[in-house]
C-alpha cells in the first residue's frame, strides 16, 4: 500500500524529533557527560570530516542545466535578505559590551542559523515524499549555493572575528595574516574549492544510478560509508548540546527569521522572478524550502568558534522543528490540494472559525480573571491598563468575527460582497481588528520607554487605550480589513481599499520594526549611562523615580522578612511582585508575535492587490498562517499570562486558597506587610 505524501512527511519530522531526544536524554540521565569531553571525538567527526564531504559531494555531483535558476535566485535572495538583518542586529545588540571579535563570531552563528536549512536530514526526503516529479534538484541547487557562498561567507566572518578576538594589539597586517591561514586550512571552505575543481577537470567521470548522478567507484563508496551516519549523528549532537532548553527573545527571533520570515522572503521574490507557464508549482516549492527548519551544523560551528551560544542554538534547532512541523503539514496539504481551491477555502473557513471559538472562551477566562482578582492587577499602571483594554478588544473582536464566517451564516458576507464596507458588521469587525493592532503598538512603545517598576498614573494608559480606539476609525472606514476577503471570498483584487489595507499593513510593519529596534538599541545605553552616572546629575524627577524604587525595595525587605518569619508564604510574595513589576515578558511575546503577523499580511496584501494570487499552493498555507495569527491573539495573550511567573504559579494559589480560608492574620493588624495589607495597586 503506498502511503499518502502527509504520512511520509509525518514519519520523517517524527524520526528527526526521536534523534533529538535520544541525545537529550542520554545527557539527562548522564550517561554522556559533555563536560568531561564525552562529545569531542563525535564533534570532530562530523564539523571536520563527514560535513566537508558532504559538501564536496554535493558541489561536485550537482547537476543545474535542466533547472529554473529564478527558484534557486528566489531562495537565495530570501536568505540574503534575512542573514544581512539578522546578523546586524546581533552584532549591535547582543551582549554588546562584549569584545568586538567575540561580537562578530557570536553574530556570525545567528546569521548563519537563519540560512542552514536542514537539506540533507530534511529536505531531500521531505520533498521527494511531496512531490511525483524530481524536484530533489533544487535542493541540491540550494545546498550548492550554500555550500559555494553562504558557508564561505560565514568562515570568512568566523576566521575576521576570531583574528581579532586573539589579535588584540597585532597590527593589521598581521590580522589579515592570520586569517587567510584560518580560511586555507579551513576544512570545509577546502572541500568546496576541491569539488568544484573536480567537477571542472573529471566531470566527465560522474556516473548515473537510479537516476542519481554519483562520483565514480570506489570513490562514492568512500564517500557513502563516510557520510551514512551524519543525519543520525548531527541530529543525536543537537540533542546533547539541548542542556535546559528555556524560551528566550533570541531563540524565538531566530527561528522565526529562519522558518517564517525567509519563507514568506523567498516566494515573494518568487512572484517576481519566476514566469512562465505552469510555474506555479516551482513558487510554491520556495515557501516550503524556506520554511524547512535549521539543521545540526549551526551547532557545530558554534561549538568550535562560540561555546557560549551552543546551548542557545541547540534550543532554537528544537523551537525550529516545532514550529515548522504544523507549517510543513499546512503546506503539505495545501500542495496536493493546489487544484481545488474550494477545499482551500474551506480549510481557511475553518480555521478562523477554531481560532474566534478559542479565542471568545479565552475572552471568557479574561474577564472572569479580572473579576477574581479586581484591583490586584493594579489597573493604575499604564501597562496593566492597556492590556486589560487590549484582551477586552481582542474579546469583542472574536465575537464579532465569529458571526461573520460562512460557518455561521452566509448573510454577512453576501451582504459584505454587495455592499463592500458600508456593512455595519464588517465596519465594526475592522474598527476592532485596527484597534488591536494600534494597542499593540502601543504596548511596544512602553515595552522600552516604561520603567520597570509599575507607576502609579491611570490616565496615561486609559488616554492611549482612547487615543488607539480613535485612531482605528480611520483604517477601519477606507482600508479593507485582513482575512475577510478571503473567508467571504470576495474578489477585489487591484481596488483601492485594498491599496490602502497594503499601506496600512506597511505603516504597521515600519513602526514595529522601528519601535523594536530602539527597544534593542535602547538596553545598551541605559547600561552605560546608569554606570556612569552619578547622583548630582539626576533630575526632579529621576530623584522622584529613586524614592519610589527605594520604597519598593523596602516595602520588598519588609516582605522578606515575613516570609522568613512564616507570617507570609513565598507564594504570596511572588503574588506581590505581579502587582508591583510591569509584565515585560507578556508585553514581549505579543509584540513579537505582532510583528510577525504584520510581515506576513504585508506580504499578503502586496500579492494578492498586485500579483492577483488565489488562495491556492503554498500561497494558501500563507493565508493560514495569516489567519492563525490574527484571530488567535488572545489565545497567545492568555498563554503568556498563565506562563508569567507571577502571574500563575505564585498568585493563584496562594489567593484562590486565602480566599477559602481564613487568614491566620488579619490585614492591618500587626505582623502583616504594608503591600499586602493595603491590597496593592502599584507604587
Amino acid at each position: 500500500m503506498e502511503r499518502s505524501p502527509t504520512f511520509r512527511l509525518f514519519n520523517t519530522l517524527l524520526a528527526t524529533m526521536v534523534a533529538i531526544l535520544v541525545g537529550f536524554f542520554c545527557v539527562r540521565l548522564k550517561v554522556i557527560k559533555p563536560a568531561e569531553g564525552h562529545l569531542k571525538g563525535l564533534g570532530f567527526f562530523i564539523g571536520s570530516m563527514v560535513f566537508p564531504l558532504l559538501i564536496f559531494n554535493t558541489v561536485a555531483t550537482a547537476e543545474l542545466h535542466s533547472v529554473n535558476y529564478g527558484v534557486i535566485a528566489a531562495c537565495s535572495l530570501g536568505k540574503i535578505a534575512v542573514m544581512i538583518l539578522t546578523w546586524l542586529l546581533a552584532y549591535v545588540t547582543f551582549q554588546p559590551k562584549r569584545s568586538q571579535g567575540q561580537r562578530i563570531l557570536t553574530a556570525s552563528v545567528f546569521a548563519f542559523f537563519s540560512v542552514a536549512s536542514n537539506d540533507f536530514a530534511i529536505g531531500f526526503p521531505v520533498i521527494d515524499a511531496l512531490y511525483d516529479k524530481d524536484m530533489s534538484i533544487y535542493i541540491a541547487g540550494n545546498a550548492l549555493v550554500g555550500s559555494f557562498v553562504f558557508i564561505p561567507l560565514t568562515m570568512i566572518a568566523f576566521a575576521i572575528g576570531g583574528a581579532i578576538r586573539t589579535g588584540e594589539g597585532q597590527s593589521n597586517w598581521q590580522i589579515f595574516v592570520n586569517t587567510m591561514y584560518d580560511l586555507s586550512t579551513n576544512p570545509v571552505i577546502f572541500m568546496t574549492f576541491a569539488g568544484l575543481l573536480f567537477k571542472i577537470m573529471f566531470g566527465f567521470s560522474l556516473v548515473e544510478e537510479n537516476g542519481k548522478i554519483k562520483l565514480p567507484h570506489p570513490f562514492s563508496d568512500f564517500i557513502e560509508l563516510f557520510t551514512s551516519p551524519f543525519a543520525m549523528s548531527a541530529l543525536f549532537l543537537t540533542g546533547t548540546s539541548l542542556r535546559s532548553p528555556q524560551i528566550s527573545v533570541w531563540a524565538v527571533g531566530m527561528v522565526l527569521m529562519k522558518v517564517v520570515v525567509c519563507a514568506y522572503l523567498s516566494y515573494l521574490f518568487a512572484t517576481f522572478l519566476v514566469h512562465g507557464e505552469g510555474v506555479k508549482p516551482l513558487q510554491d516549492f520556495t515557501f516550503f524550502y524556506g520554511s524547512i527548519p535549521t539543521s545540526s551544523a549551526p551547532i557545530v560551528f558554534a561549538s568550535q568558534f562560540d561555546p557560549e551560544a551552543a546551548e542557545l542554538i541547540a534550543t532554537a534547532v528544537l523551537f525550529g522543528l516545532v514550529l515548522a512541523c504544523p507549517i510543513m503539514f499546512i503546506t503539505a496539504y495545501s500542495l496536493n490540494e493546489q487544484g481545488d481551491p474550494t477545499s482551500s477555502m474551506t480549510i481557511l473557513r475553518q480555521v478562523q472559525f477554531s481560532a474566534d471559538a478559542g479565542s471568545i472562551f479565552c475572552g471568557l477566562v479574561f474577564c472572569a480573571c479580572l473579576l477574581l482578582i479586581r484591583q490586584r492587577w493594579s489597573f493604575t499602571c499604564p501597562a496593566r491598563q492597556l492590556l486589560f483594554f487590549y484582551g477586552l478588544v481582542l474579546t469583542a473582536y472574536a465575537a464579532v468575527s465569529l458571526p461573520i464566517n460562512p460557518i455561521i451564516s452566509n448573510a454577512t458576507c453576501e451582504e459584505f460582497n454587495d455592499a463592500g464596507l458600508r456593512t455595519p458588521l464588517v465596519v465594526a469587525f475592522s474598527w476592532l481588528q485596527s484597534s488591536a493592532s494600534c494597542m499593540l503598538l502601543a504596548l511596544q512603545f512602553m515595552y522600552p520607554c516604561e520603567q520597570k517598576a509599575s507607576s502609579n498614573k491611570p490616565w496615561k494608559g486609559f488616554g492611549f487605550a482612547c487615543g488607539c480606539l480613535l485612531f482605528a476609525l480611520l483604517p477601519a472606514f477606507f482600508a479593507t480589513p485582513n482575512t475577510i476577503n478571503e473567508i467571504c471570498d470576495h474578489e477585489e483584487s487591484g481596488s483601492l481599499q485594498l491599496c490602502l489595507n497594503v499601506i496600512w499593513s506597511c505603516v504597521k510593519l515600519v513602526i514595529a520594526t522601528c519601535l523594536a529596534i530602539y527597544a534593542l538599541c535602547r538596553v545598551p545605553r541605559e547600561s552605560t549611562s546608569s554606570d556612569s552616572s552619578s547622583e548630582s546629575d539626576h533630575s526632579v524627577e529621576d530623584i522622584e523615580n529613586l524614592l519610589q524604587v527605594s520604597h519598593q525595595v523596602a516595602e520588598f525587605r519588609t516582605m522578606a522578612l515575613h516570609v522568613r518569619s512564616g507570617t507570609l508564604s513565598r507564594l504570596e510574595s511572588g503574588a506581590a511582585d505581579w502587582g508591583r513589576f510591569i509584565p515585560r515578558g507578556v508585553i514581549l511575546t505579543i509584540t513579537i508575535m505582532n510583528i510577525v503577523k504584520v510581515l506576513t499580511q504585508v506580504i499578503n496584501a502586496a500579492l494578492v492587490h498586485f500579483a492577483f494570487n488565489e488562495n491556492m499552493g503554498s500561497f494558501a498555507s500563507m493565508l493560514l498562517l495569516e489567519c492563525a495569527l490574527e484571530h488567535a491573539q488572545l489565545i497567545v495573550l492568555m498563554a503568556s499570562l498563565f506562563f508569567d511567573a507571577h502571574f500563575m504559579p505564585s498568585y493563584w494559589p496562594s489567593y484562590l486558597r486565602s480566599s477559602l480560608e481564613t487568614p491566620a492574620v488579619q490585614p492591618g493588624q500587626s505582623g502583616t506587610p504594608p503591600a499586602m495589607a493595603r491590597g496593592w495597586v502599584g507604587p
